[in-house]
């Protein structure tokens, strides 16, 4: 796999916010011309391809190609389920070729701009987990599930909602038994789990009180 080297890049096209179909595309098939290029797995293609899509639809066309096409590459192998993945941030730039500033800088962007959720092992790597992918999705549909339930016991009962308690159980039924996440990501999930509990239960007393 050969990438180009290219500059570091802060800011993308002006035209972004008004983003053609066309121009959607085109960025699509340059991408599927470099990563042919440099003989990437079709399997990784496809997902790193989508996500290019995503990204352009939304924040438009980065004047740089290369670095962005090899972040989005470098989001999509490192999935939670892809753990252990020992290769670093570092080696996976030299590998490819590319500055790993300019690596960074796009993974940030992607990441946020997309809302990935960025999971670290005990070793501090990256792993990413995207916002609309199964694993969201299932610990959304959990979450909304499990406060729901406790919020109406609560309203039964007269007693409070034991929020932490209920994080515990989310987080154990996913890593240990659903087991839809790594137990090495517990920690981290569990700090997301949290602010989904929060959010989802401030939702349900807003809408049980009328506001």
């Amino acid at each position: 796999m050969i990438f180009g080297a290219e500059a570091m890049v802060t800011h993308f096209d002006d035209e972004h916010l008004a983003v053609s179909p066309q121009i959607i595309v085109k960025v699509v098939r340059d991408a599927h011309e470099f990563f042919k290029e440099n003989k990437i797995d079709e399997r990784y293609e496809n997902m790193a391809l989508d996500l290019v899509r995503r990204f352009v639809s939304k924040e438009g066309v980065p004047r740089e190609s290369d670095p962005f096409f090899g972040a989005a590459l470098y989001m999509v192998t490192r999935h939670p389920w892809s753990h252990p993945n020992p290769l670093t941030k570092t080696e996976f730039a030299n590998k490819l070729r590319m500055k790993e500033s300019s690596l960074e800088w796009y993974t940030e962007s992607i990441a946020d701009k997309l809302g990935f959720a960025i999971l670290h092992d005990n070793a501090h790597l990256p792993f990413f987990m995207d916002p609309i992918g199964i694993i969201a999705s299932v610990v959304d549909s959990v979450v909304s599930a499990s406060v729901g339930e406790v919020v109406v016991r609560g309203i039964v009962t007269g007693s409070p909602p034991s929020y932490s308690k209920l994080a515990e159980n989310i987080v154990d039924r996913l890593c240990n038994v659903v087991k839809i996440v790594p137990p090495v990501f517990e920690r981290e999930i569990h700090n997301l789990v949290r602010r989904k509990i929060e959010d989802e239960s401030k939702k349900l007393s807003d809408q049980l009180s009328g506001r």
